[in-house]
């Protein structure tokens, strides 16, 4: 009984952290200053004035021939965001062009996750 306790608490300790977010900004040539969070599951969003926002799933990682190691989000409009993570390095390039642009980048700060309740709406016709 003791066990299950144990391990019943050790999970509730694991699974709290797993909500949080990281989010930071970055400036790049072309754009207003951008927000990227990462959240769990993969997600990734990326927000700029006015109102603006897109979504990635995952991210691709490479290692270079210099045994760099690069990591690639692709959003659903086309844009990718390339980070060098040995030099920390960023570079963006917009959805219809190759050009990779060097961007600034903020230091990352973890932010809550919003839980969202869950709303029933099947007895909405028009839903």
């Amino acid at each position: 009984m003791k066990r299950l306790l144990l391990a019943a608490g050790l999970l509730t300790l694991f699974t709290s952290s797993a909500r949080s977010e990281t989010e930071f900004q970055i400036t790049c040539p072309g754009r207003a200053v951008m927000t990227i969070s990462r959240a769990q599951y993969g997600l990734t969003t990326l927000m700029w004035p006015q109102r603006h926002f897109q979504v990635a799933s995952g991210q691709t990682r490479h290692t270079m021939k210099n045994g760099a190691k690069i990591a690639i989000t692709r959003f659903r409009n086309g844009d990718r965001l390339i980070i060098n993570q040995s030099s920390g390095e960023v570079w963006f390039a917009y959805h219809h062009t190759e050009k990779l642009l060097p961007c600034s980048r903020s230091a990352k700060r973890e932010v809550e996750a919003v839980t969202l309740e869950r709303f029933d709406d099947r007895g909405h016709i028009n839903s």
